[in-house]
């Protein structure tokens, strides 16, 4: 069995500009503490959560830091019935 030959030559990733997908990143990014309304939209998940709201709607809007502390209050109150 013969080794197998490359046929191209290695291209070093960031030798053109990319990113090295190896690297490894010591730093974390910063927690940042959650705001007043973040805090009451997850209180107000966990009640929705805790009172088994069928037709719940998500009151913030889409995509908003409240919207995703209200979702998480809303599992972790599921999880307290």
């Amino acid at each position: 069995m013969c080794p197998e030959k490359l046929t191209t030559v290695p291209v070093f990733a960031p030798g053109l500009g990319l990113p090295n997908p190896i690297q490894y990143y010591s730093y974390q990014s910063p927690r940042l503490p959650a705001s007043e309304s973040e805090k009451e939209a997850y209180e107000r998940g966990v009640k929705a959560g805790r009172c088994e709201a069928e037709n719940r709607k998500n009151p913030y809007p889409d995509d908003s830091e409240q919207a995703k502390a209200y979702e998480h209050g809303y599992l972790d109150g599921q999880k307290i019935r």
